[in-house]
């Protein structure tokens, strides 16, 4: 939750000295605690001489305002001695994520990276879009700044080399070629009109893309297209004519804006304004750019260099890539324990260079000037936003813009595994990190009402606890659920929390109804312009709350058949049964399967087999 500005405008007070003392620091390496007077912990720090260190802070040597407004806060501070500038840095990094310091940086758990695998070793490999990268012996290739960019590549490179795109239980059960097939975008390796050597050459061809060698793509692409002619084999070389036009047309772009020597380097700039700061970083791969990503924070009250390499730090964490060369805008004090970290990471050399001149520095300037374009392009979505939340509060008549609102909804189908699920808008903005989900215990049949006051019971009565309420409870519903709503609030001594049910949109008997707002005291609902800013962040937190809400109980269900059809056989545990099922396609497939084919899947015995095949044909 964000404070509110200080007032900078008020008389300044006299610098009172801080209540600490840099006599009693060590003068070994490790981390410190500054606290403020409640013991909360405001930000965590290290260094090899910590003693100079928080003189650095006493003496107030930085002059700025900043510093100041940090060390006006501090009543106390810990300090953690280690053996190493090492042990130092990766001692930061743990105690931020446990103490979740205020003015720390700290990247979003949720952050995820899109990347493209492909296994050469599996049969018939096939490209695929993945959120996590595993040692699991495939290529990698990313990461992309947003699945649409990713998923765009795929497509291009599909039309390019015509590897198969079903996935393995497709691939294992099929009798006849797909449309992809028909339309020169799959050899259809299912039905072996290509056998495994061949398609191994596809496979190299697509690799060869992928990692920027798409001249000695086109050059084996024109010998092959030359040797077919001198066979008179003249439609097979005219398909490979097509797919070097198609390579080279596509690809085209791609070498206008190549850039030699960005093999495998991330590119980071920052960009500054009094609290604010903004970090950029660019991705290049096989000598152009892949994408970038943009990371703000607020309440920065501490040198930059120091925030900028704990900020490194956590980004390699979480990435699943640590590239060749990192280039940066700044030096960082700890620069060669990074580089060592981040070495022992990738399992390679890594190096960390502050380019001064030529090319390199042209990059962290672009990087530099889209974190500030960010910064400008953030502080205008933020205006609205505000403008927004204004707007809900004069529309629902509330004592304030609405800082965090909470959203929620039930899923269920004929009563069964019904679930419910809380989407939450933090400054209006979805807030994931606060997103919950439910399962309904009390329920046995379709009784929305009921499962909507279990689960409001059961959150607000944890939120009285550890005083955590929101200053709007949205419902998706209508009057009967705002009602239920207002029953376990008032049960709860939380009449005074501000509650609307929101009824969804839709076309009736010919007629459209519009997305409209129960209030408590209101007869008729509220009608609010559908385009409007309200209606848009609303709908949008409703929409939410329902996408998580169907996700969660497809899951639950979906789990259920396959506990209830597969994890009776014994040996056959959740990880097996999904083997099978990915295999197979389905339980009836698995039914119709051999002891031999059964046995061909990983995890899968022979002798485990048979059982399967006489458990399943026994049940049948």
């Amino acid at each position: 939750m964000k404070d509110k500005p200080e007032n900078r405008n008020a008389p300044e007070k006299k610098e009172k000295p801080p209540a600490i003392s840099a006599a009693d620091a060590p003068t070994e390496p490790g981390c410190y605690l500054m606290r403020d007077e409640d013991g909360v912990v405001l930000y965590v720090g290290k260094a090899i001489n910590l003693r100079n260190r928080i003189r650095s802070y006493i003496q107030l040597t930085d002059s700025r305002y900043s510093v100041k407004f940090l060390m006006r806060r501090v009543a106390s501070v810990e300090y953690l001695t280690v053996s190493s500038e090492k042990e130092a840095l990766l001692l930061e990094n743990t105690l931020i994520k446990l103490h979740k310091p205020r003015y720390n940086v700290r990247l979003r758990d949720d952050k995820t990276f899109i990347s493209l695998r492909i296994h050469p070793g599996e049969r018939f490999p096939r490209l695929t879009v993945v959120r996590r990268r595993k040692k699991d012996g495939a290529r990698y290739f990313g990461p992309y700044h947003d699945t649409k960019a990713a998923r765009k590549t795929l497509k291009q490179l599909q039309k390019l080399v015509p590897l198969r795109t079903c996935s393995d239980s497709v691939l294992n059960n099929r009798s006849r070629p797909c449309i992809y097939y028909q339309i020169k975008q799959c050899k259809a390796p299912c039905v072996g009109f290509i056998n495994e050597e061949e398609y191994a050459g596809l496979v190299e061809q697509v690799l060869m893309i992928l990692e920027g060698k798409s001249r000695s793509l086109e050059k084996q692409l024109r010998e092959e297209i030359t040797a077919l002619a001198e066979q008179l084999r003249f439609e097979e070389a005219a398909v490979l004519r097509d797919r070097l036009v198609d390579l080279q047309t596509t690809l085209q772009p791609q070498h206008t804006v190549a850039l030699e020597g960005t093999e495998e380097q991330d590119v980071f700039g920052m960009y500054a304004e009094g609290r604010f700061v903004e970090f950029q970083v660019l991705y290049y791969r096989n000598n152009a750019m892949t994408g970038g990503d943009t990371f703000s924070f607020d309440h920065v009250e501490v040198p930059l260099n120091e925030l900028f390499s704990s900020f490194i730090l956590q980004f390699y964490e979480a990435t699943p890539v640590v590239p060749k060369t990192v280039v940066l805008p700044v030096e960082l004090e700890d620069q060669e324990t990074l580089t060592e970290i981040l070495s022992e990471k990738r399992e390679r050399a890594v190096t960390l260079t502050v380019p001064k001149r030529g090319r390199l520095k042209e990059l962290v300037k672009l990087a530099e000037h889209n974190a500030e374009a960010s910064f400008i392009s953030r502080r205008g979505r933020e205006k609205a936003l505000q403008d927004g939340l204004e707007q809900i509060a004069a529309l629902f008549k509330l004592p304030a813009a609405p800082t965090r609102i909470e959203c929620f909804d039930i899923s269920t189908h004929q009563g069964d595994k019904t679930v419910a699920a809380m989407s939450v808008l933090t400054h209006g903005e979805p807030d994931k990190s606060r997103y919950r989900r439910y399962q309904i215990k009390s329920q046995v049949t379709q009784d929305d009402f009921n499962a909507m006051r279990e689960v409001l019971t059961r959150r607000f009565s944890r939120a009285i606890r550890e005083a955590d309420l929101p200053d709007l409870v949205l419902i998706d519903g209508g009057k009967g659920h705002l009602n239920i709503a207002l029953s376990v609030l008032r049960e709860l001594g939380l009449s005074s929390l501000p509650c609307v049910s929101i009824a969804e949109g839709r076309t009736e008997k010919g007629a459209v109804l519009p997305e409209r707002f129960f209030l408590p005291g209101r007869s008729n609902p509220l009608v609010p312009p559908q385009g409007s800013q309200v209606v848009r962040m609303l709908a949008g937190l409703r929409n939410e709350a329902h996408r998580f809400a169907i996700t969660y109980h497809r899951k639950k269900r979906s789990g259920a058949v396959l506990k209830s059809a597969l994890n009776d056989i014994p040996g056959v545990g959740t990880a097996r049964a999904r083997a099978l099922l990915e295999t197979f396609g389905s339980v009836k497939n698995i039914m119709e399967a051999t002891s031999d084919q059964l046995a061909r899947v990983p995890g899968i015995s022979a002798k485990l087999a048979e059982v399967v095949h006489r458990h399943l044909h026994a049940e049948g």
